[in-house]
């Protein structure tokens, strides 16, 4: 996988605000592989990074993304939304607990 990345800095959010493109074989990258690229190259700590899209081309081969890269974990959970955890589906029982 081989990224190009085109930084813009948010001085007022402390985030640089990140597109570019992805080459890459066999299937789309996942968010979570882009993250650590991205925070590889740009010489951040991954949990910094937050991927918006992946839009992939028709054929494969190649896809554009949107991210950001916050300068602090704070500034991360302030502006980045909360990640909902699942419930468990109404009627679904609950799996037996181990012994």
């Amino acid at each position: 996988m081989e990224l190009n990345i085109k930084e813009k800095i948010n001085p007022l959010l402390h985030r640089k605000e990140l597109t570019g493109d992805i080459t890459f074989t066999g299937t789309t990258p996942s968010n979570k592989q882009v993250q650590e690229e991205i925070a590889k190259k740009l010489g951040v700590q991954t949990e910094l990074v937050a991927i918006r899209h992946i839009y992939g081309a028709f054929g494969g081969g190649k896809a554009s993304f949107e991210a950001y890269a916050y300068d602090t974990k704070e500034q991360f959970d302030k502006i980045e939304p909360k990640k909902k955890e699942k419930k468990a589906e109404p009627g679904a029982t609950p799996a037996p607990a181990k012994k």
